[in-house]
Protein backbone atom coordinates (compact mmCIF):
# COMPACT_ATOMS: atom_id res chain seq x y z
CA UNK A 1 0.00 0.00 0.00
CA UNK A 2 1.45 3.36 -0.77
CA UNK A 3 1.36 6.18 1.63
CA UNK A 4 -2.24 7.88 0.56
CA UNK A 5 -3.73 4.05 0.94
CA UNK A 6 -2.75 3.99 3.98
CA UNK A 7 -4.32 7.29 5.07
CA UNK A 8 -7.25 6.55 2.93
CA UNK A 9 -7.68 2.90 5.18
CA UNK A 10 -6.32 4.67 8.73
CA UNK A 11 -9.64 7.54 7.82
CA UNK A 12 -11.98 4.33 6.96
CA UNK A 13 -11.00 2.54 10.13
CA UNK A 14 -11.47 5.93 12.05
CA UNK A 15 -15.03 6.68 10.93
CA UNK A 16 -16.10 2.94 11.33
CA UNK A 17 -15.15 3.40 14.44
CA UNK A 18 -16.82 7.00 15.36
CA UNK A 19 -19.60 5.10 14.09
CA UNK A 20 -20.06 2.34 16.33
CA UNK A 21 -19.00 4.80 19.79
CA UNK A 22 -21.53 7.36 18.91
CA UNK A 23 -24.25 4.35 18.22
CA UNK A 24 -23.30 3.12 21.40
CA UNK A 25 -23.43 6.62 23.35
CA UNK A 26 -26.47 7.45 21.70
CA UNK A 27 -28.03 4.46 23.91
CA UNK A 28 -26.25 5.02 26.81
CA UNK A 29 -27.61 8.52 26.82
CA UNK A 30 -30.48 7.36 27.36
CA UNK A 31 -29.82 5.27 30.68
CA UNK A 32 -27.27 8.07 31.60
CA UNK A 33 -28.90 8.96 34.84
CA UNK A 34 -28.71 5.12 36.31
CA UNK A 35 -24.94 5.00 34.41
CA UNK A 36 -23.85 8.44 35.95
CA UNK A 37 -25.38 7.28 39.55
CA UNK A 38 -23.10 3.94 39.24
CA UNK A 39 -20.05 5.49 38.35
CA UNK A 40 -20.37 7.59 41.05
CA UNK A 41 -21.01 4.63 43.50
CA UNK A 42 -17.29 4.95 44.76
CA UNK A 43 -17.66 8.53 45.83
CA UNK A 44 -21.13 8.82 46.49
CA UNK A 45 -20.63 6.01 49.22
CA UNK A 46 -18.44 8.59 51.26
CA UNK A 47 -19.26 12.20 50.54
CA UNK A 48 -22.84 11.76 49.83
CA UNK A 49 -23.50 14.37 47.13
CA UNK A 50 -21.59 15.37 44.02
CA UNK A 51 -22.49 19.05 42.50
CA UNK A 52 -22.37 21.04 39.67
CA UNK A 53 -20.85 24.62 39.06
CA UNK A 54 -21.95 26.02 36.15
CA UNK A 55 -25.61 25.67 34.11
CA UNK A 56 -24.01 23.07 31.33
CA UNK A 57 -22.07 20.89 33.55
CA UNK A 58 -25.52 18.80 33.98
CA UNK A 59 -25.53 18.26 30.91
CA UNK A 60 -21.99 17.78 29.89
CA UNK A 61 -21.32 15.12 32.20
CA UNK A 62 -24.12 12.96 30.68
CA UNK A 63 -22.27 13.23 27.46
CA UNK A 64 -19.17 12.21 28.85
CA UNK A 65 -20.60 9.76 30.91
CA UNK A 66 -22.58 8.27 27.66
CA UNK A 67 -19.13 8.47 25.70
CA UNK A 68 -17.37 6.98 28.71
CA UNK A 69 -19.86 3.90 28.66
CA UNK A 70 -20.35 3.45 24.99
CA UNK A 71 -16.62 3.49 24.76
CA UNK A 72 -16.26 0.70 26.61
CA UNK A 73 -19.37 -0.69 24.84
CA UNK A 74 -18.25 -0.14 21.83
CA UNK A 75 -14.49 -1.06 22.61
CA UNK A 76 -14.11 -4.83 20.64
CA UNK A 77 -15.68 -2.91 17.28
CA UNK A 78 -12.69 0.08 17.81
CA UNK A 79 -10.15 -2.58 18.99
CA UNK A 80 -10.74 -4.47 15.58
CA UNK A 81 -10.93 -1.45 13.46
CA UNK A 82 -7.30 -1.00 15.16
CA UNK A 83 -6.27 -4.41 14.28
CA UNK A 84 -7.71 -4.54 10.82
CA UNK A 85 -5.80 -1.66 10.22
CA UNK A 86 -2.39 -3.15 11.35
CA UNK A 87 -3.24 -6.18 9.51
CA UNK A 88 -1.94 -5.41 5.62
CA UNK A 89 1.67 -4.95 7.31
CA UNK A 90 1.27 -8.59 8.68
CA UNK A 91 2.08 -11.85 6.89
CA UNK A 92 -0.83 -14.22 5.97
CA UNK A 93 -0.47 -16.78 8.58
CA UNK A 94 0.05 -13.50 10.82
CA UNK A 95 -3.58 -12.03 9.57
CA UNK A 96 -5.41 -15.40 11.70
CA UNK A 97 -4.22 -13.81 14.73
CA UNK A 98 -6.36 -11.01 14.19
CA UNK A 99 -9.31 -12.22 15.72
CA UNK A 100 -7.54 -13.69 18.68
CA UNK A 101 -5.75 -10.11 19.26
CA UNK A 102 -9.20 -8.20 19.21
CA UNK A 103 -10.34 -10.74 21.59
CA UNK A 104 -7.01 -10.21 24.12
CA UNK A 105 -6.97 -6.86 23.47
CA UNK A 106 -10.70 -6.47 24.56
CA UNK A 107 -10.01 -8.79 27.52
CA UNK A 108 -7.46 -7.14 29.20
CA UNK A 109 -8.78 -3.54 28.63
CA UNK A 110 -11.91 -4.34 30.14
CA UNK A 111 -9.81 -6.37 33.46
CA UNK A 112 -7.90 -3.47 33.40
CA UNK A 113 -10.74 -0.84 34.02
CA UNK A 114 -12.48 -3.42 36.44
CA UNK A 115 -9.97 -3.55 38.73
CA UNK A 116 -9.22 0.29 38.45
CA UNK A 117 -13.25 0.40 39.03
CA UNK A 118 -13.78 -2.27 42.07
CA UNK A 119 -10.38 -2.65 43.92
CA UNK A 120 -8.17 0.87 42.95
CA UNK A 121 -11.06 3.99 42.99
CA UNK A 122 -12.28 2.95 46.42
CA UNK A 123 -8.44 2.59 48.24
CA UNK A 124 -7.32 5.77 46.33
CA UNK A 125 -10.59 7.91 47.39
CA UNK A 126 -10.25 6.96 51.04
CA UNK A 127 -7.09 7.81 50.73
CA UNK A 128 -7.55 11.01 49.11
CA UNK A 129 -10.78 12.23 51.14
CA UNK A 130 -8.56 11.74 54.81
CA UNK A 131 -6.75 14.20 53.63
CA UNK A 132 -9.87 16.35 54.72
CA UNK A 133 -10.22 18.24 58.38
CA UNK A 134 -12.67 20.66 60.32
CA UNK A 135 -11.67 22.97 57.55
CA UNK A 136 -10.89 21.39 54.70
CA UNK A 137 -14.68 19.43 53.75
CA UNK A 138 -15.17 17.87 50.21
CA UNK A 139 -17.38 19.84 47.77
CA UNK A 140 -16.59 17.55 44.68
CA UNK A 141 -17.53 18.82 41.00
CA UNK A 142 -19.12 16.15 39.65
CA UNK A 143 -17.21 16.66 36.02
CA UNK A 144 -14.12 16.91 38.25
CA UNK A 145 -14.95 13.32 39.51
CA UNK A 146 -15.88 11.92 35.76
CA UNK A 147 -12.75 13.48 34.62
CA UNK A 148 -10.75 11.76 37.22
CA UNK A 149 -12.44 8.00 36.94
CA UNK A 150 -12.58 8.35 32.95
CA UNK A 151 -8.78 8.68 33.31
CA UNK A 152 -8.04 6.12 36.04
CA UNK A 153 -9.67 3.28 34.06
CA UNK A 154 -8.76 4.17 30.30
CA UNK A 155 -4.86 4.35 31.87
CA UNK A 156 -5.60 0.71 33.95
CA UNK A 157 -7.42 -0.99 30.54
CA UNK A 158 -4.36 0.51 28.30
CA UNK A 159 -1.66 -0.40 31.03
CA UNK A 160 -3.09 -4.06 31.07
CA UNK A 161 -2.65 -4.38 27.71
CA UNK A 162 1.26 -4.49 28.38
CA UNK A 163 1.58 -8.31 27.14
CA UNK A 164 -0.23 -7.79 23.61
CA UNK A 165 2.58 -4.71 23.55
CA UNK A 166 5.78 -6.70 24.05
CA UNK A 167 4.97 -10.74 22.47
CA UNK A 168 3.95 -8.30 19.65
CA UNK A 169 7.21 -6.32 20.21
CA UNK A 170 9.04 -9.99 20.40
CA UNK A 171 7.37 -11.52 17.37
CA UNK A 172 8.29 -8.91 15.24
CA UNK A 173 11.55 -9.16 16.22
CA UNK A 174 12.36 -6.11 17.77
CA UNK A 175 12.60 -7.72 21.11
CA UNK A 176 13.67 -11.19 22.53
CA UNK A 177 12.67 -13.42 25.19
CA UNK A 178 16.65 -13.33 26.58
CA UNK A 179 16.23 -8.88 26.47
CA UNK A 180 12.70 -8.98 28.31
CA UNK A 181 14.32 -11.81 31.44
CA UNK A 182 17.27 -9.40 31.59
CA UNK A 183 15.57 -6.48 32.44
CA UNK A 184 13.36 -7.49 34.93
CA UNK A 185 14.91 -4.72 37.58
CA UNK A 186 14.49 -2.32 35.32
CA UNK A 187 11.00 -3.17 34.21
CA UNK A 188 10.41 -2.79 38.21
CA UNK A 189 11.70 0.88 38.06
CA UNK A 190 9.80 1.15 34.94
CA UNK A 191 7.07 -0.24 36.28
CA UNK A 192 6.42 2.89 39.70
CA UNK A 193 7.47 5.32 36.82
CA UNK A 194 4.56 4.24 34.17
CA UNK A 195 2.11 3.86 37.51
CA UNK A 196 2.73 7.45 38.81
CA UNK A 197 2.70 9.21 35.12
CA UNK A 198 -0.44 7.47 33.91
CA UNK A 199 -2.84 7.71 37.42
CA UNK A 200 -4.45 11.19 37.56
CA UNK A 201 -3.68 11.57 41.74
CA UNK A 202 -0.87 12.11 44.02
CA UNK A 203 -1.77 9.48 46.34
CA UNK A 204 0.77 6.49 46.54
CA UNK A 205 -1.99 4.01 47.06
CA UNK A 206 -3.32 3.95 43.58
CA UNK A 207 0.41 3.74 41.80
CA UNK A 208 1.62 0.86 43.92
CA UNK A 209 -1.69 -0.48 42.98
CA UNK A 210 -1.22 -0.24 39.06
CA UNK A 211 2.40 -1.31 39.40
CA UNK A 212 2.17 -4.58 41.38
CA UNK A 213 -0.27 -5.86 37.91
CA UNK A 214 2.25 -4.40 35.52
CA UNK A 215 5.39 -6.31 37.33
CA UNK A 216 2.85 -9.62 37.24
CA UNK A 217 2.03 -8.71 33.47
CA UNK A 218 5.36 -8.61 32.92
CA UNK A 219 6.94 -11.68 34.08
CA UNK A 220 3.55 -13.19 32.17
CA UNK A 221 5.01 -11.80 29.04
CA UNK A 222 8.55 -13.12 29.79
CA UNK A 223 7.13 -16.61 29.99
CA UNK A 224 4.67 -15.85 26.52
CA UNK A 225 8.50 -14.61 25.14
CA UNK A 226 9.53 -17.69 26.10
CA UNK A 227 7.34 -19.61 23.82
CA UNK A 228 7.30 -17.32 21.12
CA UNK A 229 10.53 -16.71 20.40
CA UNK A 230 11.63 -19.70 19.19
CA UNK A 231 9.03 -20.28 16.68
CA UNK A 232 10.09 -17.00 15.64
CA UNK A 233 13.52 -18.00 15.22
CA UNK A 234 12.54 -20.99 13.66
CA UNK A 235 10.45 -19.25 11.01
CA UNK A 236 13.62 -16.90 10.58
CA UNK A 237 15.98 -19.74 9.58
CA UNK A 238 13.54 -21.49 6.82
CA UNK A 239 13.68 -18.20 5.43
Amino acid sequence: MTFAEHLAELRRRVILSLIALGAAAGVCYVHSDGLLRWLTGPLTASVGELYFFAPQDAFVVRVKTSLLCGFFISCPWIFAQLWLFVAPGLKEGERRLIAPLTAMTTLLFTAGAAFSYWIVMPVALKFLLSMGSDLLRPMISVSEYLSFISTMTIAFGIAFNLPVFLLGAVSAGVLSDRVLAAHRRHAVVVAFIAAALLTPGPDVASQVLLAIPLIVLYEISVQGARWVAPKRRGAVSRV
